[in-house]
């Protein structure tokens, strides 16, 4: 018997991943307004004043590594990362779900890997302090939030998984 939390139909697991949805959602909203007001002021003050914001690029940077590892989460709970299907129409409805959890856990080692990477990359940024080059900003904090948010994709992409194992087992069953 399985854990109520990891059962893919389980009313536990459905709050969690509401709540988590919702909270990376303000914080990708609060982001990217964050980056509309920068371009906006950086805009303003290069052509009309001839001044653009000081380091308006190195913030434009850490900002949007910020929103796409907080959207990374967002987009694979909801299954919306492009796909391309060019064998689909082929490939029988019974194979395409063992297929999908295959590509799921293909997916999720791939992810893995880039999370282990930049949670070592932000490690060694901390040990070098490194800074950006204007404005002196310590980046290593945001490549531990992106390593979280790779880590949080990772463990999504493995509940995707078992779902479509666990649909895989109840086609299996209900066709035999």
């Amino acid at each position: 018997m399985s854990s109520p939390l990891l059962h893919p139909g389980s009313p536990l697991l459905a709050v969690l991943l509401r709540r988590v949805e919702g909270l990376l959602g303000v914080i990708a909203a609060l982001t990217l307004f964050g980056l509309m007001m920068l371009t906006c002021v950086d805009v303003v003050g290069r052509y009309f004043f001839s001044r653009p914001l000081p380091g308006g690029f190195e913030l434009t940077e850490l900002a949007m590594g910020a929103l796409i590892f907080t959207s990374l989460p967002l987009v694979t709970m909801r299954r919306q990362h492009v796909r391309v299907d060019l064998i689909d129409h082929i490939v029988p409805a019974s194979i395409r779900v063992v297929q999908q959890t295959l590509l799921d856990v293909v997916a999720a080692v791939c992810m893995g890997a880039i999370a282990w990477r930049l949670w070592v990359r932000a490690a060694d940024m901390a040990l070098a302090g490194e800074t950006t080059a204007t404005l002196q900003i310590i980046v290593y904090p945001l490549v531990y939030y992106m390593a979280a948010m790779a880590f949080v994709t990772t463990a999504l992409i493995l509940m995707l998984a078992w779902a479509d194992a666990f649909a895989a087992r109840t086609s299996r069953a209900t066709h035999s």
